[in-house]
Parts: structure tokens; sequence; C-alpha cells
């Protein structure tokens, strides 16, 4: 299994060269329309959730298991992160997610202060999304391409309490681990990174 092999190998990434590959990129995301809370779990949800293999953790596995989620957070971030320094004060989140289970992470931001979320999960989920609420309630920011390793971009214009909301779409064998990390920028960012969203 993809994810037993990860405990092992998993912790050896940072001398692999994964990110030399340039697999990571940061996107430009369209601002999308204000989108109501993310809907009860739907019988289709239920469906692919019975239907994704199980497997029983002991606490030892699930260590090794987040250990493996946040390693593969710290190699995307020499990518997505360039030019941006983690939040003091601010943990990451690792959560045990089932396929199309939303994770909600509340982050307190301030005003004018340019931040970026990135995530990342373990090695049997191939396509995470996360999308950024408003203390209003309003999706700001969202970034649902097929992969793995989800980025938004924040410049608000008030201090305030946003949501960042995970979302598993998919996971091979359940339950996957995703991670999340909070940046600030500290430096200039590279010509062809994604300029910070700031909202209106």
């Amino acid at each position: 299994m993809r994810r037993f092999r990860a405990m092992t190998v998993g912790l050896m990434l940072a001398t692999s060269g994964l990110a030399a590959c340039g697999q990571y990129e940061v996107r430009k995301t369209e601002r999308p329309d204000p989108t109501p809370p993310a809907p009860a779990q739907s019988e289709q949800d239920k469906a692919i959730i019975a239907a994704t293999p199980q497997v029983s953790l002991s606490e030892k596995d699930r260590q090794e298991i987040r250990g493996v989620a946040r390693n593969y957070l710290d190699e995307a971030a020499k990518e997505l992160a360039k030019g941006f320094s983690p939040v003091s004060g601010v943990e990451d989140t690792v959560v045990a997610m089932q396929p199309t289970e939303v994770h909600a992470w509340t982050l307190s931001l301030k005003r004018k202060e340019t931040y970026r979320i990135i995530a990342e999960c373990d090695s049997e989920c191939s396509d995470l999304d996360m999308e950024l609420i408003d203390p209003a309630g309003k999706i700001v920011e969202r970034d649902t391409l097929p992969d793995s390793a989800p980025a938004i971009n924040i410049s608000p214009s008030a201090n305030g309490v946003y949501t960042a909301r995970l979302v598993m779409k998919t996971c091979t064998v359940a339950p996957c681990y995703a991670a999340a990390r909070l940046y600030h920028q500290i430096g200039p960012i590279p010509d062809d990174d994604a300029p910070p969203a700031t909202e209106t």
C-alpha cells in the first residue's frame, strides 16, 4: 500500500529532489461569486465513503502519517512559499479526512497583511481543494485545480476571523491526512509567482 511505503520513505523527501521537479506552481485563482456554506453530506458522498477501503490505524501509525503529510507540505512550500514565512503562533492544522469530507480551519487575519495558505495531503490523496471564507460568510478565494497542493492568497481589507475550508476530493484508502499552514509575506515574490489577492 502506498501509504505505508510512504511511512518509511516519505521522511526522505527532503533529499529526493521532489521540489526540483517543478511539480508545484502558484496559480492565479479567479475570484468566485458568493457561495452559501457547504451543504450537508449528500447520499452520494456517503456512498463514496462506503465504497472507499478503510484502514484501522494505531496511534503510532497516525503519528507517522501526520509526519508524512507535514513532510509533503514542507516540500510544497519550497516552491509555493518563496517570499513568505510561517505566521508565528499559528500551528499547522493536520487532520484525518474521509473522501468528500470538508474540514474548517479558523484563522485570525490582520488588515493589509499579505497571507498565503498552503495545504498538502498524504500519499493516498491526489486531489485536495481549498477555499477561504471571509467574516461575512462569503467565499473570497478558492483553489480547485486537480492536484494535492492548493494555495490561496489574501490581503484582508480589515481585521477579522476567516475560515480556510479543506475539501478532500480523492482518497484511495481512508482516512487520508491533510496538512495546512498559514504564511505571511516577508520579502519579494518571484516574478513568475501569482500576485496576492486583495479584498475589495
